[in-house]
Formats: structure tokens, C-alpha cells, sequence
């Protein structure tokens, strides 16, 4: 029981040390951290990629983008 605890805990150590790297390394992860700290996430590079990706998810107290979200209509073999 004690050594899967040790275990664990160096997992999750590893795992703190990767997140800190790619935040160090990569700029827009150091922008999206920087506009968490300030409560402006929709400022932030990766949701404003993640917003044009995925246009019917919207942070909570804004409107999804206006995106047309009918169907394709199915293709005929």
C-alpha cells in the first residue's frame, strides 16, 4: 500500500514537471496561463482557436458563435 502511494506521488510529480515544461516552452500556453490569472480566459490563444474549432462551445456567460448548426444532409451511396 505504502509503495503505491510512492508511486503515485512520483507519477503526479512527473506529471506537475511536464505541465510546468510545456507552459515554459510553448508561448501560447504561457498566454492562455497569463489570461487565467487575469479572469480573461476568452483572451487566451488556445480558446480562441478552441472557439473557432468548436463553435457551439462557449465559455459560461457568453453566447456560442453564430455558427449554422443545421445538419448535413445525408449523402446518397
Amino acid at each position: 500500500m505504502e509503495q503505491g502511494a510512492k508511486n503515485l506521488l512520483r507519477i503526479l510529480l512527473v506529471a506537475l514537471l511536464i505541465g510546468v515544461a510545456v507552459i515554459a516552452i510553448k508561448p501560447a500556453y504561457r498566454q492562455a496561463l497569463a489570461a487565467l490569472i487575469h479572469s480573461t480566459p476568452a483572451e487566451s490563444p488556445i480558446w480562441q482557436s478552441n472557439a473557432a474549432y468548436y463553435p457551439d462551445i462557449a465559455l459560461p456567460g457568453s453566447a456560442p458563435s453564430a455558427a449554422p448548426s443545421t445538419p448535413a444532409a445525408p449523402q446518397q451511396p
